[in-house]
């Protein structure tokens, strides 16, 4: 990205972590937020990506499922 910024922000998601989303349709896209009181991490997903990052963390849960299943 020419004269941008690029930063890393990493979030650990647990059973009270904050997930929420915010629609903004007249822009085709999603915001999905991710954290809480210690900070948050937010996602911004034009339409044609929410499939493909539903996609990916599926493939992720199955993938661990099996690792796991045997071990």
């Amino acid at each position: 990205m020419a004269g941008g910024a690029h930063i890393t922000a990493n979030v650990h998601v647990g059973p009270d972590t904050e997930l929420s989303f915010s629609l903004y349709p007249t822009q085709e896209r999603v915001t999905v937020q991710i954290g809480g009181a210690d900070g948050d991490v937010t996602v911004f997903l034009p339409r044609s990506e929410i499939d493909r990052l539903a996609g990916v963390l599926a493939e992720a849960g199955e993938s661990l499922s099996v690792v796991l299943a045997a071990a």
